[in-house]
C-alpha cells in the first residue's frame, strides 16, 4: 500500500540542486498526479506530453522535478517558485482527489455514446446503511443530470453497468492504490475507449470515515461522489476553486458551480425534455412560495412556479399528478422543471 509518508513532503525549502528523502516524496507527489510521467496516466487516459519527462534520479532536485512542481504550482494559482515553499506544500498535505491534475478539463475527448447510464456497486462501505450510500449517489448523480441530457439508473452489478461503484482499500487492482485514511479520497476513469475493463469506474477508498449528515462526522460522501462521477462522466479537473471538479476536499461542497455546468455541457449538451416520467413525491414552501417534486430517475427538482402565487395551483396539479400515477413530461434548465400533462 501507498503510504502517506512515501509522497507527501515533509519540509519546504527544497529547489534545483537539492537532494535526499524530502526531494524523493516531492518527485512522489507530482508523478502520483500526472506533473511527471509514469505508466498511471495511461490507466487514466491522460496524454503523457502534458507531463514532464519521470527524473534522471530519484531524489535529486533536477530541471524536470522543477519544471513540473512550477506546473503545479501554476494550476493551483500558487506563486510559480520552482522551490517547494510553505504554500506548496501545504497544498499537498490536503485531502484531494487521485486522478491526475493535468488532463484538459474537457478537450480529452472521452464521452460516453449513449445519454442514458447504469452504475452498480461491487462493494458498499460498512460506514453508512446501504439507503444511505443509495441516496447520496443518486443525489450526486442527480446533480449531473439537472443541467445535461443524461440519466442514471442503478442495476445489479452483473449486468454490466457502465459505471461501476467500489468501495475498497489498499491495492485493488487498478494499478493506483489507496493510501490508507486522509490522502487520496477516491478515484474515477474516463469513458471508453481508453482506460479497458475499468473505463468509467469509480472507487472509493474504504480506509475513509465516510458521512452523509452535516455537518459531517467525516469526509462527505456526496461531495466526493459528485465529483468522481464528473470524471467517469469525461470531466478532468479544474483550476477554480470554488468549483466541484477541483482536486482538493475542502468540506462538503454539494452543487455543480458555472464551470462545472459548461464542462458538462459541452461534452454532453444541456438539458432538456423527459418523457413518461412520473411525480413520486412533492414538498412545497407557502411562506417562501416554491414548490418541489421528486421526478422518476431525475430526483428532487424546483418547479417553475404555474399559478399566480407561484405555489397552490401546482402543488394541487403535482399531488393529483401522483396520487393517479399520470405520467408528465419534463423541461429542466437551470435545475428548475417545467410539467406538461401528456
Amino acid at each position: 500500500m501507498v503510504e502517506l509518508s512515501d509522497y507527501i513532503p515533509r519540509e519546504s525549502g527544497a529547489s534545483r540542486g537539492s537532494r535526499g528523502v524530502n526531494v524523493r516524496r516531492l518527485q512522489n507527489y507530482l508523478t502520483m498526479f500526472g506533473y511527471l510521467d509514469s505508466p498511471v496516466l495511461d490507466d487514466f487516459g491522460v496524454r503523457k506530453t502534458l507531463a514532464q519527462p519521470a527524473p534522471d534520479s530519484l531524489g535529486r532536485f533536477d530541471e524536470q522535478t522543477e519544471q513540473a512542481l512550477r506546473a503545479f504550482q501554476g494550476f493551483h494559482g500558487l506563486e510559480v517558485t520552482g522551490e517547494l515553499n510553505d504554500a506548496t506544500r501545504e497544498l499537498m498535505e490536503k485531502e484531494r482527489c487521485g486522478f491526475p491534475d493535468t488532463a484538459e478539463f474537457v478537450l480529452q475527448g472521452n464521452k460516453w455514446t449513449t445519454n442514458n447510464l447504469r452504475y452498480g456497486f461491487q462493494e458498499f462501505t460498512g460506514d453508512l446503511t446501504q439507503n444511505d450510500i443509495r441516496a447520496a449517489f443518486s443525489a450526486a448523480f442527480g446533480y449531473w443530470a439537472s443541467v445535461t441530457p443524461l440519466t442514471f439508473t442503478e442495476v445489479p452489478a452483473n449486468q454490466n453497468p457502465e459505471i461501476r461503484i467500489r468501495f475498497v482499500t489498499g491495492d485493488h487492482g487498478d494499478g493506483s492504490p489507496f493510501d490508507g485514511a486522509s490522502g487520496v479520497l477516491a478515484h474515477a476513469f474516463y469513458p471508453p475507449p481508453n482506460g479497458g475493463d475499468i473505463a468509467g469506474d469509480a472507487h472509493f477508498d474504504d480506509a475513509e470515515t465516510w458521512s452523509v449528515n452535516l455537518p459531517p462526522s467525516g469526509i462527505d460522501l456526496y461531495t466526493v461522489v459528485a465529483h468522481e462521477i464528473g470524471h467517469a462522466l469525461g470531466l478532468a479537473h479544474s483550476t477554480v476553486t470554488n468549483a466541484l471538479m477541483y482536486p482538493y476536499y475542502a468540506g462538503p461542497h454539494r452543487f455543480l458551480a458555472q464551470d462545472d455546468i459548461d464542462g458538462i455541457q459541452a461534452l454532453y449538451g444541456a438539458a432538456g425534455w423527459y418523457h413518461n416520467k412520473t411525480i413520486q413525491r412533492v414538498f412545497v414552501s407557502h411562506h417562501a412560495q416554491n414548490c418541489w417534486a421528486y421526478v422518476q430517475d431525475l430526483g428532487w427538482r424546483k418547479v417553475e412556479p404555474g399559478s399566480p402565487d407561484g405555489v397552490t395551483n401546482m402543488f394541487v396539479a403535482l399531488c393529483a399528478a401522483r396520487g393517479h400515477g399520470i405520467a408528465v413530461s419534463v423541461y429542466i434548465e437551470n435545475n428548475t422543471i417545467r410539467i406538461m400533462y401528456l
